[in-house]
């Protein structure tokens, strides 16, 4: 009834009631149904708590008269025949009624008893739960008791929304800071900044009488400075770091907690300390930090977590300062940067231009400076100082942001593409943007379609690194002077020739041969070859079931027009390939075009669709007297089918696990809408599709419509709705899902070797045996913390750290998430490599793998190949494994960094591919489908439960390991 997971800890039940009260109970500051329902139930539990006490916690009814008492509670009555077969239980009272219904109460059984069936006993026990510090603190603290006087925590926090809150705050906090600041500072004066707490509290730490604050001890004196108070007094300086700037400062201290003790350093230096916030603060003092129901600012942390810097220690500087001193005093946002830097801010440091990212961290938006600068620098960082961004590249790339910024995720992920290669299809797609409505929908899909699979085919290795940046000006460049239909057709097919070309070596391919070229390069072993054949049949699967026209027809179609312009009739074999063409009919209409307009106005255009079921090529091919212009208006045609074939292509690749609009929604890839002709009001085509239509049949269903940028996502994203959870009201984030599932579909693991399989495994291990040695040994332990300190916030090192000092490692372990592990192991080995060996047998057997295979078990090839796709945080689909705390939740499109700061599911389905024998190319069954069991057992109860995930991942395990998932064939491999 509180909505909390039954798979939690008793220690976590008050915590979790108090988060959902607060986030859940209030709307506009009154009670809502939930809380109503909740308080309601309370107090009929405690009711029937009582009736079980009377006889051993069990409710026992034998009779009619012994049914009275508890029909009362439960708001039914009897019919006046009470005993008869026909009894029936009625409703009495309809809200206490309700609550036994909802709460799952056996009233049939009940019933059965009535009638004379055997005796109803029903178990129904209370059990205490853990307090945080005594009841009394906060029942004396709250000034909304229901009751005067009265001592029940649970009333309390069920009427006091600030009680509830600050009760999950401090929960969060490690136990002696909590303990801490509720003696010295008082729960009472603590109310007023529970959702300060809530917010940005976790990075705040008490150890040995002193705040341990960002940068050490060598920051103290410029945070004494900047708050107010010294870290060796916790109480006032907390005080004073909760009440100033209405939680900015505190929000300012909580994002340099998260970031690692390099960044700290530098973030911390006395002068910066003060410069950065005091652009953070300048915008809007009075603007509160706790503003929402989530925290606001999140290009805060973004910029704290991901900022990029070079050799020299000095923050990344994509172009140079005058560039950015353009773009931020010219562009949408100017006034804002005016308002937080003054009126003509001169820009000459780099630290400057930071300060000015500070202010514009706060910028409601998503497409402001921040965004430009932290997007750009991401793309810059990853080229060699050699290859670094031209000024006039940087200024081309801030111009068209608002329009194309989803797309430079491309140019992030290959940074061997040149500047001339950016610049190309910037100038193409605004071309193409440009062109008449009837032929812009199919030109942008074809020509994203065709980036989209040269896309795919130099992720996996099938474009050579060195010919990347020629291969990509050749696919693009057809698409550079289109005029027609018929010119779009032949852009289409010759930028495919490109693809083939620089792929397989010759410029025409067959359906057959590009979708053997997105299953994978060929493999050599018979699990190889097994596995590349499943991955080819699943995308013919997609493009059967879209019913879409296949490759070969569609160019052999094409051909034939070309001879027939020639004068060449074409043979009868083609004249049938051409009625595949008129094979598509739309579905009847289920409404008239009045019964439309009146239920589902301007919601969809079917324009695609009926041009091609007018298409007539056989009428032309057959036609002895078909004039040239009758014959490019055909090829014209055809590029509407060229670009469905291409887009399908796109969509069967990334098909998530599971999916079933791909197979059960023939029209989905046709109805993509490149052009916005079924809605107005978009902000830009050429950023990630939205979806549209879902669940309004009168609108012509769910269809996507903007871009092919982000398709992973979004497919994931709306397949997610057709995932079943295995418990009964069990709550999935909905955020979290479409990055788990994308982050199964975009890699690949065919050019893995079993000895990189191997390592996956061994890391974990041996990470998971330095955390046992740490109990026994203090020195070992000091050094496991430091290294944990980068990903852990206080409460998990505290926790972690109390478990090995009383002995409990073995307890630990289980708890920990693979990413840490195996971020253990690297880093230990990284800093303490003669020591690393030391630890277990699994470090041993490690380092004598790092010493025979360096190259295939370093940590950069392992990223690689084992990694997610961190399209929000590092702005790109490449694979790489982020070292990053878990990131807090936030609304909107930040809503991802969440999800896409858990790097565990790849990593440990990878190690039981290992333990259980499996081949490396199996990964790309075994990770698709346990991801997807996965998510159906996940069971949280708050955007932050880690550990419902690390639950479900491990529930998942077992199955698999028990054999009750038949996911892979049992290989023979033998172990490296």
């Amino acid at each position: 009834m509180a909505g909390i997971s039954q798979k939690i800890t008793p220690e976590e039940v008050l915590p979790l009631l108090g988060r959902n009260v607060f986030v859940d109970g209030y709307e506009a500051g009154r009670p809502t149904e939930f809380l109503l329902l909740l308080r309601r139930y309370v107090v009929q539990a405690r009711e029937l708590a009582a009736l079980a006490a009377t006889s051993g916690m069990v409710i026992r009814v034998s009779n009619c008269a012994d049914a009275k008492p508890l029909l009362q509670i439960l708001g039914y009555r009897t019919r006046e025949d009470c005993g008869n077969r026909g009894t029936s239980l009625q409703t009495d009272d309809p809200d206490r009624a309700f609550l036994a219904i909802d709460s799952g109460f056996p009233l049939p059984e009940l019933e059965q008893t009535l009638q004379g069936g055997k005796p109803f006993e029903y178990p129904f026990s209370s059990s205490a739960v853990p307090v945080l510090f005594a009841e009394s603190d906060w029942t004396g603290a709250s000034t909304k008791n229901h009751k005067e006087n009265s001592q029940d925590l649970l009333d309390t926090m069920l009427h006091d929304s600030a009680v509830a809150r600050l009760y999950w705050a401090l929960s969060r906090l490690d136990p002696d800071t909590s303990k801490n600041l509720a003696q010295s500072i008082g729960i009472a004066k603590l109310l007023p900044y529970a959702a300060v707490l809530d917010f940005y509290g976790r990075g705040i730490c008490i150890t040995d009488g002193r705040v341990n604050v960002p940068g050490g001890a060598g920051a103290e004196a410029a945070w004494k400075d900047l708050v107010g108070a010294s870290p060796g007094s916790p109480a006032t300086f907390v005080s004073k770091l909760l009440a100033r700037d209405k939680g900015w400062l505190v929000a300012y201290f909580d994002a340099l907690s998260r970031v690692s003790a390099v960044q700290q350093a530098y973030f911390t230096d006395p002068r910066r300390l003060r410069l950065f916030y005091t652009g953070l603060r300048a915008p809007d003092p009075s603007s509160p930090a706790t503003k929402g129901s989530f925290r606001p600012a999140p290009g805060l942390l973004l910029l704290a977590t991901r900022l990029q810097f070079e050799s020299n220690g000095e923050p990344l500087v994509p172009g140079n300062l005058e560039i950015w001193r353009d773009i931020l005093l010219h562009g949408h946002h100017s006034n804002f940067a005016r308002k937080a830097g003054g009126q003509a801010p001169k820009l000459v440091s780099a630290d400057q231009l930071l300060q000015m990212m500070f202010a514009m961290s706060r910028a409601p938006t998503e497409i402001g400076p921040l965004q430009i600068y932290m997007t750009i620098s991401e793309l810059d960082a990853r080229r060699p100082p050699t290859h670094r961004l031209a000024p006039a590249t940087v200024r081309l790339l801030a111009h068209k942001f608002e329009d194309f910024s989803d797309h430079y995720r491309i140019f992030s992920e290959f940074p061997e593409l040149s500047d001339e290669s950016i610049s190309l299809f910037l100038d193409v797609a605004q071309g193409l943007d440009n062109l008449p409505m009837a032929m812009r929908g199919n030109a942008m899909g074809t020509f994203q379609a065709n980036v989209g699979i040269w896309q795919i085919l130099a992720r996996q290795g099938q474009i050579p690194n060195a010919n990347l940046d020629e291969s990509w000006q050749q696919v693009i460049r057809p698409f550079a002077s289109i005029r027609t239909a018929a010119q779009l057709y032949d852009a289409g097919h010759n930028s495919l020739g490109e693809l083939f070309q620089f792929s397989i070596g010759k410029t025409r391919g067959s359906q057959d041969e590009i979708i053997d070229l997105l299953a994978g390069p060929q493999q050599n072993s018979p699990e190889g070859k097994q596995m590349h054949r499943e991955v080819a049949g699943r995308i013919r699967a997609v493009l059967d079931d879209q019913r879409l026209v296949s490759l070969d027809t569609l160019l052999t179609l094409g051909d034939a027009l070309a001879e027939k312009e020639r004068g060449k009739q074409p043979p009868e074999y083609v004249l049938h390939l051409a009625a595949q063409t008129r094979e598509f009919e739309m579905p009847r209409p289920i409404f008239t075009n009045g019964e439309r307009t009146e239920w589902a106005p301007g919601i969809y255009n079917n324009h695609h669709t009926d041009v091609q079921m007018k298409t007539d090529l056989p009428m032309v091919l057959k036609s002895p007297s078909a004039t040239r212009a009758q014959i490019d208006d055909a090829r014209g045609q055809l590029a509407s089918f060229l670009r469905d074939t291409l887009v399908g292509l796109n969509y069967a690749y990334y098909e998530p696990p599971g999916a079933q609009a791909l197979h059960n929604n023939p029209l989905f890839v046709r109805s993509h809408d490149f052009a916005g002709e079924s809605i107005s009001g978009v902000r830009t085509l050429w950023q990630a599709p939205q979806l549209l239509g879902a669940g309004s049949p009168a609108g012509g269903g769910a269809h996507f419509v903007g871009s092919l940028a982000d398709l992973p996502y979004s497919l994931a994203n709306l397949e997610q709705d057709f995932i079943s959870p295995d418990s009964v009201q069990a709550l999935i984030w909905k955020e979290l899902t479409p990055e788990l599932l994308a982050g199964a579909t975009v890699p690949r693991w065919w050019d893995v070797s079993p000895l990189e399989l191997h390592a996956i495994a061994l890391y974990q291990r041996a990470g998971e045996e330095l955390l046992t040695s740490s109990a026994t040994d203090e020195t070992l332990r000091s050094k496991v913390l430091h290294i944990l300190s980068d990903r852990f916030l206080p409460q998990r090192s505290r926790e972690v750290e109390q478990a090995m000092q009383a002995g409990r490692a073995s307890e630990i372990v289980p708890t920990m998430m693979p990413a840490d592990t195996f971020y253990l192991a690297a880093e230990f080995r990284r800093r303490y490599p003669e020591q690393a060996a030391a630890a277990g047998t699994a470090n041993r057997e490690l380092q004598e793998l790092c010493q025979q295979h360096p190259e295939q078990v370093s940590w950069k090839r392992l990223s690689h190949d084992f990694g997610s796709p961190h399209p929000s945080m590092a702005q790109n689909y490449g694979l790489e494994l982020l070292n990053v705390a878990p990131m807090p939740p936030f609304a909107g499109y930040s809503s991802r960094f969440l999800a896409e700061s858990w790097d565990s599911p790849i990593l440990y389905w990878a190690r039981l591919a290992d333990e259980g024998g499996y081949s490396p190319v199996t990964l790309n069954r075994l990770v698709p489908e346990l991801t997807r069991k996965m998510v159906g057992k996940i069971f949280a109860t708050d955007f932050e439960d880690w550990p419902a995930l690390l639950r479900a991942m491990h529930e998942t395990g077992a199955d698999f390991r028990d054999g009750k998932l038949s996911s892979a064939p049992r290989m023979n491999t033998a172990r490296p």
